[in-house]
């Protein structure tokens, strides 16, 4: 079974990005370009993971992430940014946090590891 990720980024080169690693490894994505597009589709079907930058128009991605948490469940959330990812990650209590630029395999085990906590078994 494929994992489904939605990436919700601003900027259409790094969502491109992160899909295609996403795919690489066996992944189906989704993409949002800001965190209302993201609620819209969250609330639209099941995410098994959310890659997340904070920087972004319309919605910004702490607005998102809260806003999420206010629907049900939390969707286990890597914060991608370029500032503050970590500090972001505390503060809302998302699971995984990575700075860009950011390096591909190290994105890969970060979203292979937060679906193995998550779901038990990271397939």
């Amino acid at each position: 079974m494929a994992y489904h990720a939605l990436i919700v980024e601003d900027e259409p080169s790094i969502r491109r990005l992160v899909a295609s690693i996403l795919i690489d490894d066996g992944w189906t994505a989704s993409e949002a370009s800001n965190g209302l597009e993201g609620l819209i589709q969250v609330a639209a079907q099941h995410f098994d993971a959310i890659v997340l930058d904070l920087d972004m128009p319309v919605m910004d991605g702490r607005t998102f992430y809260r806003a999420m948490l206010e629907r049900g469940p939390p969707v286990p959330t890597l914060i991608l940014s370029a500032f503050g990812a970590k500090a972001a990650a505390l503060e809302l209590g998302a699971p995984s946090a990575m700075q860009k630029p950011f390096d591909l395999d190290a994105f890969s085990r970060a979203m292979a590891s937060l679906v193995r906590d998550s779901h038990g078994d990271g397939q």
